[in-house]
């Protein structure tokens, strides 16, 4: 035993191997919870973004459409954002088994507590409805995303199914409007009988979805007309905008 310490001393002597000091193992620790800690919060970001898609996605929209049950899948759930939160679950069940008590915990336990915290940080996230904003935001700046939510908006091009999207450019009476469509053409919509969701209002720059009838070119009667995206809390402000058109 005494030779096998002498053995070692004098290797770390020709080595000249020099012991950490106290605030390194106290730099790697915080490193190591930090790259934790975010990756549990890129993971409540991917998770928020995620049920923000998912409470907006319209499953109704399957009986107007020819797609396969397989493909509408592919358009309504946001498999980007939950491919993410797998990812980000990675790197924090890598780095929090990395930690002085990480090794004590199994693997499952692990994961699914990582995931569970990035739910309720994307939960809390969706709450203050800075989901909205964030996925904004991604969508203005990353143009790849930007590509992947316009060929899912692209299904809103299909008049001959019922379905139209586009933009208010003119409001010619109460009972018509006239949008700007996603491809730029002209559409005279009528709303005669129309159900306006989320406490929207006709007003000019308003963008909606549409579901109805086409009635000939360009012309299309509307069954029930839906916010663009996001939250209807903006209704209010619509609806007084429309009244102060009605007025002039």
């Amino acid at each position: 035993m005494a030779d096998i310490s002498k053995d070692i001393l004098q290797k770390i002597k020709k080595d000249e191997v020099r012991p950490y000091s106290k605030q390194y193992f106290l730099l790697k620790r915080s490193v190591i919870w930090t790259v934790f800690g975010l990756s549990i919060l890129l993971g409540s970001i991917a998770s928020a973004i995620a049920l923000f898609q998912l409470r907006y996605a319209e499953w109704d929209l399957y009986k107007h459409l020819s797609h396969s049950l397989a493909e509408f899948a592919l358009l309504v759930i946001p498999f980007f954002w939950l491919i993410f939160l797998l990812g980000f679950t990675g790197f924090a069940y890598y780095y929090f088994r990395r930690t002085e008590q990480g090794y004590r915990y199994a693997a499952v336990w692990v994961i699914l507590s990582s995931i569970a915290l990035s739910i309720i940080g994307g939960g809390l996230l969706y709450s203050t409805g800075l989901s909205e904003k964030l996925e904004s935001v991604f969508q203005e700046n990353l143009p790849f995303y930007r590509e992947l939510q316009e060929r899912k908006q692209k299904v809103w091009m299909s008049p001959g199914q019922g379905l139209l999207a586009g933009k208010i450019v003119k409001i010619i009476s109460e009972q018509k409007i006239q949008i700007e469509d996603l491809q730029g053409n002209i559409w005279v919509i009528d709303i005669t009988d129309t159900i306006w969701r989320g406490r929207l209002r006709p007003s000019e720059d308003l963008k909606i979805k549409i579901l109805g009838e086409m009635k000939g070119q360009n012309r299309f009667v509307a069954n029930e007309i839906r916010p663009w995206k996001g939250r209807r809390g903006q209704g209010k402000k619509r609806h007084n905008l429309y009244r102060k058109g009605r007025t002039k």
